[in-house]
């Protein structure tokens, strides 16, 4: 398990910097149209009072993975605490079993729960969990949506981070492809600077920038949703690589200890054979 683990923690590091140019490129014309028309006032946009928070909790299916899932539902919650909102104004989108087990012998609300998809998942297998979210926000059942996973940052490191989904935000955008690349590793060396735009220059957009702009949220929510996804996926995969390789160190240490401990039983034995052997003809003399 802990070699099987280790394959599926690459690839899943090598997906989400394949998707790396794709959210580069969404971003960089995200920026563009904010500079041509004002998205302050868009329903998905808009900063509104937080009385019912959304959560995309997302966690594995399985155990053997140490306190992975445990640290992504304590972050969870301390994203409600720090918000002040009850239970009956907290929804819950539970991306992988462990987390809609644990928030529903909590009592909370479940929207929606999605078994946790293959590894090899692309960026269309979320648009409807985009759908959903986003429906949600602007029907106005909710007035904020947080995202929760377990960010990798090294073999042996994994965060559990929280971060607001809706309403979308630039900032919050390019966080979120910056950390697609790990801080350590094979592959820390692939950063880049994604504020880097080409020339200075008027772009025209067609049909329009409004409408550009309403085709292009979809995708970098879903963009963004991937991503946290592929980082929980390759924490995952980590975390029970490093459990496995202690337990298979554990069970090293148990067998020897055990070992021993039957070699001190068979050499009191004979000990004790050859004692009686011994007394026996001592007897007989």
């Amino acid at each position: 398990m802990e070699a099987v683990s280790g394959v599926k923690m690459r690839k899943a590091q090598i997906s989400a910097l394949v998707a790396r140019p794709y959210a580069m490129a969404a971003f960089r014309i995200l920026s563009r149209i904010t500079r041509s028309i004002d998205i302050a006032n868009h329903p998905l946009v808009a900063i509104r009072p937080v009385s019912r928070i959304l959560l995309v909790v997302i966690t594995s299916d399985k155990g053997l993975a140490g306190g992975l899932n445990g640290g992504v539902t304590k972050c969870a919650l301390n994203a409600i605490a720090d918000r002040f909102v009850s239970h009956e104004n907290t929804g819950i989108i539970a991306v992988g079993r462990k987390g809609e087990e644990f928030f529903a012998r909590r009592g909370y609300i479940l929207e929606k729960h999605i078994q946790t998809m293959k590894d090899e998942s692309t960026i269309g297998d979320f648009n409807g969990v985009v759908s959903l979210v986003t429906d949600l926000f602007t029907d106005g059942k909710y007035d904020e949506c947080v995202l929760v996973y377990t960010n990798f940052k090294s073999t042996f490191e994994q965060e559990p981070v929280s971060r607001i989904l809706l309403p979308l935000s630039v900032t919050g955008l390019s966080a979120m492809i910056k950390g697609i690349v790990p801080e350590k590793g094979a592959f820390a060396d692939a950063n880049a600077n994604i504020e880097k735009d080409e020339k200075s220059a008027d772009y025209l957009f067609e049909p329009s920038p409004e409408a550009v702009f309403e085709t292009l949220i979809p995708r970098l929510l879903a963009i963004e949703l991937h991503h946290a996804f592929l980082e929980a996926k390759a924490s995952e995969h980590s975390a029970r690589m490093v459990a496995m390789r202690n337990a298979s160190d554990k069970a090293e240490e148990v067998t020897f200890s055990l070992t021993r401990e039957y070699n001190k039983a068979r050499q009191s034995a004979i000990t004790r054979e050859m004692s009686e052997i011994i007394g026996g003809i001592e007897a007989m003399k």
